[in-house]
């Protein structure tokens, strides 16, 4: 019986491998990225093409929102919920960029977690 995760950073490297992994098992996946242009959101949208031209891509709905938006991340879990699971795989990434705007790092990672988890 197929399963439907909801998975964060759907367009980054890391979750768009576990999409895919979860679709090649029947499963649903609901990917949710926010596209910023830490770097080059062309690969970011190569990444989703790749998992909407799946085989089981009737299987995958993109939501493209940011975590830090609670209201919006409240529409989608009553839109598309429940799920089996919830795999938050979505994060600023970038070490030095980090050091000159911690507050971004802690609002994308701390924040969106805790939208999730409410």
């Amino acid at each position: 019986m197929s399963k439907k995760y909801l998975v964060t950073g759907a367009a980054g490297f890391i979750a768009s491998q576990v999409s895919q992994q979860l679709l090649d098992q029947g499963d649903h996946v609901v990917g949710v990225d926010n596209l910023n242009n830490y770097y080059d959101v062309r690969l970011k949208n190569w990444r989703l093409e790749q998992l909407k031209a799946h085989s089981h891509a009737q299987n995958f709905t993109f939501a493209g929102l940011d975590i830090e938006d609670q209201a919006k991340l409240g529409d989608l879990f009553k839109a598309e919920g429940p799920f089996a699971a919830v795999l938050n795989l979505a994060a600023r990434a970038g070490v030095r960029y980090s050091m000159k705007t911690p507050h971004v790092y802690l609002s994308t990672n701390a924040e969106g977690t805790l939208n999730l988890l409410e």
